[in-house]
């Protein structure tokens, strides 16, 4: 065995004794109050458009600037919309742009980065990046406005709770990993926040699969696509709790309005 391999199996055991003070104080967090008083389009049948194996790097900026032009055109008319039926309309488009562009466009560019315990890399496939710093740069990336470091330290739970409320959040102790799939593909297609015992990242139901996407620490330490069902992380995991983030007009008319979104935690 590798001297490389011996530190990655240290820090792995660290990260499941670190992971038990962790999880007691995301469990203590209040929620937040749901949005009131708009009125909802009937919920879609759609299905995820597919994502590709991977993207040139080298392009990423291409499609950042891509993304951030549609998010301001889809603002102007959010800002020139004259009823809450049309903002509605308004903030389902801007649900379609910020699902298709994060596992279309960017998540293939960040397939086969490096994980690392300690990495905060900013471009894909340079680097290392930890689990919580993709979760936030993605976000970041996207066009959100996150706070990326600290959002990326905080425990998982408080990072979903940063970005969503109650309504939009479910919670499973001990759930067989079937029991799991069954209820994100029953909840829809969409772009979720996953926090585990000690790891976080992204779930998404395409409408035919539900897959993870993360910054693995363990074989192969690199941001992979896998499906949920046969993910070893995702199945060992004792505690997890997920937030339907394309669910939730209030986060989607914070990316829309470039609000900034206030990062719920402790450090």
């Amino acid at each position: 065995m590798t001297t490389t391999n011996n530190g990655r199996i240290l820090v792995v055991a660290s990260l499941f004794a670190f992971g038990a003070f962790l999880l007691p104080v995301a469990c203590t967090t209040r929620s937040r109050n749901p949005p009131a008083g708009k009125p909802k389009l009937p919920a879609a049948e759609y299905r995820v458009s597919e994502s590709p194996d991977s993207i040139d790097p080298r392009n990423y900026d291409h499609v950042l600037t891509k993304v951030e032009a549609e998010r301001v055109a889809l603002s102007r008319s959010y800002h020139q919309a004259t009823s809450e039926v049309e903002r509605a309309r308004i903030v389902a488009q801007a649900r379609d742009v910020l699902t298709r562009s994060i596992y279309t466009e960017i998540f293939p560019a960040w397939y086969g980065t490096g994980w690392d315990f300690n990495g905060t890399t900013e471009v894909p496939r340079q680097g290392k990046i930890a689990c919580g710093y993709f979760v936030s740069t993605v976000l970041r990336d996207v066009g959100w406005k996150v706070q990326r470091a600290r959002l990326a330290q905080q425990t998982s739970e408080n990072i979903i709770l940063s970005l969503t409320a109650e309504p939009y959040i479910k919670r499973f102790r001990r759930t067989p990993i079937g029991d799991f799939v069954k209820t994100v593909k029953e909840w829809g297609p969409g772009i979720y926040v996953v926090g585990l015992d000690i790891h976080t990242g992204f779930v998404v139901n395409n409408g035919d699969e539900v897959y993870f996407v993360h910054s693995s620490y363990i074989d192969p330490f690199m941001v992979v696509k896998e499906t949920a069902q046969d993910s070893k992380i995702l199945q060992t995991s004792a505690y997890r709790v997920l937030g339907k983030i394309t669910a939730d007009d209030k986060l989607i008319e914070s990316w829309l309005l470039k609000k900034e979104i206030v990062t719920r935690g402790t450090s």
